[in-house]
């Protein structure tokens, strides 16, 4: 989504340039003709000309995609079950999305539809009293659209209706627009929406979302929308292209209020309250609104944060610079503003961030000086001392979020015991975990070695199992149990053979808290090593891995200070320069990455939702 964006910095449009009109007309080709019966049609209507000539202005950049590869996505996702899990045969009938093919709107679209939709739109503005507040142009952005996306063209305004007038009709009579939105949302919550990223397919429409609830946090936003707007309650979609934290992107829905406010809402997580800002805990750095017209996106930062970013610059021959976030392969530019007294003020910025001021040079962006962390008032630059070096320990290439903090956090108190009776009335040998683990990668030596047939692994009270992998060891020989039984997994990928499948990113999950891992081996066998890795994101520093760390050093860029393959659970260099931003790469696996400095001899990652890593 972030490259979206490199776009809109760009990009200077108006909606009511007197060419678009014409420009759109001619390129409909051989469907002009109904485009002009729209206009023709609303041409003593006075505003709904004005909304027929705002949709076909902006019609030639909307299209909808057609193929096999989309069908089977979409039949696969019908499949998914209560945790959005789909069975991998279906996934691997998905093919690129490069195989669809694209049908403008312009070309196909009929004048009874558009003039279906516009009547449909302008009854619903004037039948619903909170709409007295909302402005024609409001309208036009937060009603009137015929689509979001690129989904199929559908003509889906009337369905929803149907389905949904009862809320507004007999459960809430009121006047309130967020109440209505409320009374909606909690109808939608009710019906369901399984989550599921297996596939990167266009929007998937309006008629898909109807009968079958199942796609990405964008789908979750569109069928908002079409309800929504079904009913008369203006609404668009916020959203964020790129996360300085955690390198992706999300969107939410936004229902305007009657003082003009915009309230967020993601019905499966939260509702709109007045008072409230929307944020789904991840740093953001700017916040934009998808909106019909072109540009498409609108900067709604100022309606997120206050906080102004001001900075001296110190090359006369800059006009404008960008605000920069990290990327592995490269600063991904957030915000453009120009040059003036050698200054340049970011207005509206998310405080507690990481950032860096950027150039183009040649369509490249170009780093100017040195990162940075903004803390709301003032600038505190990563700067180098090349003359002070540290050792430090490393034990993750990425934030350490919580959620993967908690499976560490569920190892606390576990047990392992070890036994010739199946029933465990004779204890050969136990081995308690003491403390939250600092890394997924643990394990311990049974000194002497264990004579047994039977091991248990006990999770403590009101915690999860959730084990990556487990492995025993004779001397060099991997030792497998022969049967494994446990408590029914969380889904059916977290299954119990999960923890034996020396994969590190699949794990053994239980649904029952406080349950009882049971391995029989068939026969006796001496065990004298056990390792286990709790479930986690593979960003820990993983045997056998090679890794390289580097350190931003202003002009010269990343400067590296070496490559290690590791041979435990961690990384230790004792040439980091004090003060400075690190990055450390893993050359053989994996993508997610991010930049860390370094306190007190400890990694630490900026985030919202992170924890310190001990």
């Amino acid at each position: 989504m972030w490259k979206i964006f490199l776009l809109l910095l760009c990009i200077l449009s108006s909606c009511h340039n007197p060419t678009k009109l014409d420009a759109a007309l001619d390129f409909a080709g051989a469907n002009r003709n109904e485009l002009e019966k729209v206009l023709i049609h609303y041409k003593d209507s006075g505003l709904k000309y004005d909304a027929a000539r705002f949709l076909i202005e902006n019609m030639p950049y909307y299209y909808s995609h057609q193929g096999v590869a989309l069908d089977s996505a979409k039949m696969a996702l019908m499949t998914a079950d209560s945790h959005g899990i789909i069975s991998n045969t279906l996934i691997e009938r998905w093919s690129s999305p490069d195989s669809l093919s694209k049908i403008y709107d312009a070309h196909v679209i009929s004048a009874d539809y558009i003039i279906r939709n516009i009547d449909h739109a302008f009854v619903n503005w004037k039948r619903r009293s909170w709409n007295k507040y909302l402005s024609f142009e409001d309208f036009c952005e937060l009603l009137l659209p015929y689509r979001i996306g690129d989904e199929p063209l559908e003509d889906w305004r009337s369905a929803y209706e149907k389905r949904y007038a009862f809320l507004l009709d007999s459960i809430y009579k009121g006047t309130d627009v967020i109440e209505a939105t409320t009374a909606i949302c909690q109808q939608l919550k009710k019906e369901g929406f399984v989550y599921n990223w297996e596939f990167s397919t266009p929007h998937l429409g309006a008629s898909f979302l109807l009968d079958h609830r199942a796609g990405t946090c964008e789908d979750a936003c569109d069928l908002t929308i079409y309800v929504l707007r079904a009913l008369g309650i203006p609404v668009a979609i916020d959203c964020y292209t790129y996360s300085p934290e955690t390198r992706k992107g999300h969107t939410w829905n936004v229902v305007r209020d009657t003082t003009g406010a915009y309230l967020g809402v993601w019905f499966t997580e939260r509702l709109p309250e007045r008072g409230k800002i929307y944020s789904d805990g991840r740093k953001a750095g700017k916040v934009f609104r998808k909106q019909y017209a072109a540009p498409f996106y609108k900067d709604v930062s100022s309606e997120y944060y206050s906080d102004t970013l001001e900075l001296d610059i110190h090359d006369n021959s800059l006009e404008q610079v960008y605000l920069g976030v990290f990327h592995p392969d490269g600063w991904v530019p957030i915000d453009c503003k120009p040059v003036m007294d050698g200054k340049v003020m970011f207005p509206n910025i998310e405080s507690k961030a990481e950032y860096i001021l950027l150039k183009n040079s040649d369509d490249k962006f170009v780093t100017i000086g040195y990162p940075f962390y903004f803390d709301g008032h003032s600038v505190s630059h990563y700067i180098p001392d090349l003359s002070q070096k540290e050792t430090v320990r490393l034990y993750r290439k990425q934030t350490l979020f919580s959620w993967i903090w908690h499976y560490l956090w569920e190892l606390d108190g576990g047990i392992f015991e070890f036994s010739n009776q199946e029933d465990f009335s004779k204890i050969e040998y136990a081995y308690k975990v003491r403390g939250v683990p600092p890394t997924c990668h643990n394990g311990f030596v049974c000194s002497p070695s264990v004579i047994c047939r039977f091991i248990r692994y006990r999770a403590p009270k009101g915690r999860n199992t959730d084990i990556a992998e487990l492995c025993f060891w004779d001397s060099n020989a991997l030792i497998d149990p022969v049967s494994v039984k446990g408590e029914r997994p969380e889904t059916s990928k977290s299954q119990i053979e999960k923890a034996f499948d020396k994969e590190i990113l699949s794990s053994y999950t239980t649904i029952v808290p406080g349950a009882t891992l049971f391995m029989d081996f068939g026969r006796e066998v001496e065990i004298d090593s056990v390792a286990f890795v709790a479930r986690n994101d593979d960003n820990y520093i993983r045997i056998g891995d090679t890794y390289e760390l580097f350190y931003f050093s202003g002009k010269n860029g990343w400067v590296s200070l070496g490559r290690k393959t590791a041979v435990v659970p961690w990384l230790e260099y004792d040439n980091m320069p004090e003060g400075a931003l690190f990055h450390l790469r893993c050359l053989t696996r994996g993508v997610e990455e991010q930049v860390f400095h370094v306190e007190n001899g400890k990694q630490v990652f900026v985030s919202n939702q992170g924890v310190p890593i001990e």
